[in-house]
């Protein structure tokens, strides 16, 4: 498990959530769109990893303890 914080600058709020390590992106992608309601936001994985692909898990992607999710209604670079 790793403790993950999204960001959500406009509205000025932080949640701190724990997810399994082994969760693909896709998968923690879609939990979060179906969880807080985001629809056209854009999800941006806070990594230092690049060329992240939807089936990579989240270890793979580079996430680990304290990484942040930022989650912005600028979709200019989704």
């Amino acid at each position: 498990m790793i403790s993950i914080e999204l960001i959500f600058p406009l509205k000025e709020k932080r949640v701190c959530m724990r997810v399994g390590e082994s969760l693909s992106v896709g998968d923690f992608k879609k939990f979060l769109r179906q969880n807080y309601k985001i629809n056209n936001d854009c999800i941006y994985l806070l990594t230092p990893k690049e060329n992240i692909t939807d089936d990579m898990t989240l270890s793979e992607a580079g996430m680990c303890t304290g990484s942040g999710v930022i989650i912005s209604d600028d979709n200019s670079g989704c």
